[in-house]
């Protein structure tokens, strides 16, 4: 959900999604999960049965977990509400087509059982499941999660990859399944902003930092080529879009949101530059989820005494 400066600070819940209604919630998964369609396909185009098989059993691991879990602690069941899906889903994207399938069982089940249901559920988690599922098998099974001839790997040496812009903008390069086109999930961002499901601050401030600091400074590269490059390569369009904007893990305030995507931009070519990942848009969202909350804090406008005192009079407070 969306919010003005003044709702977020007029909210009277601890901690964002500020809709919990299972029906709401199950609407907005459902939006996200059509805005995955067209990479999904393109994934199968791509990579073939492996990509099917390797979302196929990411999503059912993640809601397997997330029904044993609330069966078990005797929680009410919310696999209907597809944020175990989505969260499976969105796990299965970062991997490459190599992946053995054991992979998309222990990833999903670390980010339902550990990440999202031993913290409470869905609003209450302090990280993105998926991407935390994700660095866990990434720092686990590194080896088995290599990209053979990935774009980022050649950028980080100072060169540029021999990979048209084109063939990197609609996902004809090396990557995870479902990361590769960044057309398709740049449309996909455009359905859930219409939707009113994400909103742009948070994906426009990440690219738009990844974007401006590789124009000016490409590493010894000629500046547009490098910025496209960095732009159109690696998990940055599916991570800012589908990611980052995760209502949980994120700021509630329209200033905060702008913030929390700007460092997020800013610390994956951190990690980029600098990083031994070559990536390291995962790692950075991860620990911009730290901060939400002091960001959040930080640029909510305060709640004066004659506002306070209005309210009570109104019968509001």
């Amino acid at each position: 959900m969306i919010m003005t400066d003044r709702e977020a600070m007029e909210a009277s819940v601890a901690h964002t999604p500020y809709i919990r209604h299972p029906d709401t919630v199950r609407s907005m998964m459902a939006d996200v999960l059509i805005a995955l369609v067209p990479a999904f396909i393109w994934a199968m185009y791509s990579f073939g049965l492996r990509a099917f098989l390797l979302v196929l059993v990411s999503a059912v691991t993640a809601v397997v977990s997330e029904a044993a879990f609330n069966f078990f602690t005797k929680r009410r069941a919310t696999i209907g509400d597809l944020s175990a899906a989505v969260t499976g889903i969105l796990f299965s994207f970062l991997l490459p087509a190599s992946a053995p399938l054991y992979i998309a069982v222990i990833g999903p089940a670390f980010a339902i059982l550990i990440v999202k249901s031993a913290f409470g559920g869905i609003g209450a988690n302090l990280l993105n499941p998926a991407l935390a599922g994700y660095v866990f098998v990434k720092l686990c099974f590194p080896a088995q999660l290599a990209i053979a001839g990935d774009p980022l790997a050649v950028l980080q040496k100072g060169e540029l990859p021999d990979i048209s812009l084109f063939d990197m903008l609609v996902g004809n390069i090396p990557g995870g399944i479902g990361e590769v086109s960044t057309l398709l999930l740049f449309a996909g961002g455009v359905y859930l902003i219409l939707r009113g499901v994400i909103d742009w601050r948070i994906p426009t401030a990440f690219i738009g930092v990844v974007a401006a600091v590789t124009l000016l400074f490409p590493n010894n590269i000629n500046g547009l080529s490098f910025m496209g490059c960095e732009l159109l390569s690696g998990s940055l369009f599916l991570v800012a879009i589908f990611m980052a904007t995760d209502p949980v893990t994120s700021p509630a305030t329209q200033a905060g949101r702008l913030i929390f995507g700007a460092v997020c931009g800013g610390l994956t070519l951190i990690l980029r530059y600098f990083g031994m990942d070559p990536d390291g848009a995962s790692y950075a969202v991860l620990t911009a989820n730290l901060l939400s909350g002091v960001i959040e804090k930080v640029t909510s406008p305060v709640l004066t005494a004659a506002h306070t005192g209005n309210k009570k009079e109104n019968g509001k407070l």
